[in-house]
C-alpha cells in the first residue's frame, strides 16, 4: 500500500475542527449532550462520511447528520 492511500484516510488539525464543531451542532440540534449521546458514535460516523464525500461546511454537515439520526430513531420506534 502506497502512503498516499493513507494519507486520505487521516484528518489534518482543520479537519478535526469541522468535525467536532459539526458534531457538537448535530447534537446541539437533536437537544443531546454531546459526550453523553447514546448514539454519539453512530452520530460521528456519519459525520465523517459527509466529510469524507466532500461536504465541509459544518452547519450543512450537521442538518443532515441530526437529520438522519431522528430518521434513524423513528424508524426504531415503529418495530
Amino acid at each position: 500500500m502506497s502512503l498516499h492511500f493513507f494519507e486520505k484516510l487521516t484528518y489534518d488539525e482543520d479537519d478535526w475542527c469541522i468535525l467536532e464543531d459539526a458534531h457538537i451542532r448535530a447534537c446541539d440540534l437533536l437537544g443531546e449532550p454531546p459526550v453523553s449521546y447514546k448514539n454519539a458514535d453512530r452520530l460521528a460516523r456519519h459525520i465523517m462520511k459527509l466529510f469524507d464525500a466532500g461536504v465541509r461546511d459544518f452547519e450543512v454537515i450537521a442538518t443532515i447528520a441530526a437529520h438522519r439520526e431522528i430518521i434513524l430513531d423513528r424508524k426504531a420506534t415503529y418495530h
